[in-house]
């Protein structure tokens, strides 16, 4: 027993003197540990590890084979491998050869495992990689990281090059969506301003056409409503001159609110960084406590009104191009006033008749009471004619408005033809021509109606071709007999029309 238990201590003992000895008189062995600390200090990179990996499966297997066929096969060998300083307990070549059995196996076990280890711990980042990468390009998550790992090898470079790819394109795509949200705000700019541009051209149409001011201020104001999204708008006048137009209108709005609105409010900008002025607060209430833009406008740098624009968007403000906007629009407001007012200004000093070209009333009304005042100082008769034609809106509805406007013109060259240069002929609102006759009595009068009725009554059966009958009814007045005013006059050959050819009416004589 004694013997069997120093066995294994003997045999440690052994080894551990053959292998100092080997160490002392091997020469390779300090080559061996730098070789070692070198791999050990090397960066364990994919290609080191496919190497370490073809060589325990396949180099130390192969080299384990060719020792143990040279040990079997050649005995020079044996010799050459000199295990006895190796083992030195070993007592026959029979054990050595289990021995080296034994090892080689073990060796090659321990390679095998080694390979198999080094095979899953290469091919499990990649497939999970791949897998991480087929989901991010699937599902577009680009804000998912993938878990880097710890191993200095190409793997890790290639997943942390694959964050940064994943990073880059999540700021490239938020730059687009970026860029997205500016273009769209620019294509609703340009759509705004495509909507301003075309509201002015059309309200500076209109402005040239001579439309009516209320269709003009109608449109300003349905024009300045569009410009913003459930928007509205509001126009608040004062009485200018003798215009006649509505006062007060507004769009997408109760136009019964602007009534408490003042018409010398200054321009005034309420949004949210601009409180509402007291005096304009109650109204501000009434209209809910709105963002609004107003604009004086103003006529000759008098204020004759107020255009508003205005929207209910939380936490609003107003930029200038809006009170710009709302300027331009105030401007074109009192352009079209003030176009309205030039033009009844026109209208009242012109004394011509637009489709006839003969004086119009004012200028006959102003003219006759002119030759009735020189009349009577000098006593001389003053005679005055009305022409009126009957069923002319019947020709016009059968013949259309141009032939209607042909016969009011030949009608009204007749008798200014049939006048003498100092005698005054014009045109009343409607179908009658009138003639104004200084020096001419009743009688004269009377003798000039009855030459012109029948060239006017072969004229009217021209145009009608007897489908559409036209009458002549002509009037006659005298001052001083109907009447010491030009009214009286007009009113007595008004009331004494009769038909051309009938012959007057008793007391319409000389």
């Amino acid at each position: 027993m004694g013997k069997a238990s120093t066995a294994p201590n003997n045999l440690s003992s052994g080894f551990l003197r053959s292998f100092a000895k080997l160490e002392e008189e091997n020469p390779m062995r300090e080559f061996a540990v730098h070789v070692i600390r070198g791999l050990r200090m090397a960066p364990q990179g994919l290609r080191v590890k496919l190497t370490l990996s073809f060589i325990l499966m396949s180099v130390i297997p192969l080299i384990m084979l060719i020792l143990m066929a040279g040990w079997f096969g050649l005995p020079s060998v044996r010799e050459f491998y000199q295990l006895e300083r190796w083992f030195p307990i070993i007592e026959n070549s029979a054990a050595v050869t289990w021995w080296l059995i034994g090892l080689i196996t073990l060796t090659a076990c321990i390679a095998f495992l080694g390979s198999i280890y080094l095979t899953i711990k290469l091919i499990t980042p990649v497939i999970r990689l791949s897998q991480e990468a087929k989901a991010i390009a699937a599902t577009g998550e680009f804000d998912r990281q993938l878990p880097v790992s710890e191993d200095d090898d190409e793997l890790s470079d290639l997943t942390a090059a694959l964050n940064q790819l994943t990073s880059r394109i999540r700021t490239d795509m938020s730059e687009l969506n970026k860029f997205g949200e500016k273009t769209n705000e620019m294509n609703l700019e340009i759509n705004r301003r495509v909507v301003m541009l075309s509201g002015l051209l059309q309200i500076g149409e209109l402005l040239g056409s001579g439309t009516e001011l209320d269709v003009i201020l109608e449109l300003i104001v349905e024009k300045l409503a569009l410009q913003e999204d459930q928007g509205f708008s509001l126009l608040a006048l004062q009485p200018v001159e003798d215009l006649a137009f509505t006062l007060k209108r507004a769009s997408q709005l109760d136009v019964n609110l602007l009534h408490p609105l003042p018409a010398e409010t200054g321009q005034t900008v309420i949004d949210h960084g601009h409180p509402p002025p007291e005096a304009l607060r109650n109204f501000w209430e009434q209209l809910g406590k709105p963002n609004v833009i107003l604009q004086p406008v103003t006529m000759r740098t008098h204020k004759v009104g107020v255009l508003g624009m205005g929207n209910r968007t939380d936490r609003y403000t107003w930029t200038p191009e809006w009170i710009d906007l709302v300027k331009v629009f105030a401007k074109q407001t009192s352009i079209a006033i003030e176009n309205e007012v030039l033009l009844r200004k026109a209208k009242t000093l012109t004394i011509r008749d637009e489709l006839t070209g003969v004086y119009n009333e004012r200028y006959i009304k102003r003219r006759l009471d002119e030759e009735i005042k020189r009349a009577i100082m000098y006593q001389r008769p003053c005679g005055f004619v009305m022409f009126r034609m009957h069923g002319l809106a019947e020709f016009r509805q059968r013949c259309g408005e141009p032939e209607a406007e042909r016969i009011l013109k030949k009608v009204a060259r007749f008798v200014q033809e049939s006048v003498t240069e100092i005698d005054r002929v014009g045109r009343f609102p409607g179908n009658e021509i009138v003639a104004l006759l200084p020096e001419r009595n009743k009688r004269q009068a009377l003798e000039i109606s009855d030459e012109l009725g029948r060239r006017l009554l072969t004229t009217f059966a021209e145009f009608s071709n007897g489908a559409t009958p036209l009458r002549l009814e002509v009037g006659i007045a005298e001052n001083p007999l109907d009447g010491m005013t030009g009214d009286d006059l007009i009113e007595k050959a008004s009331t004494s029309l009769h038909p051309v050819g009938a012959g007057a009416p008793t007391g319409a004589g000389a």
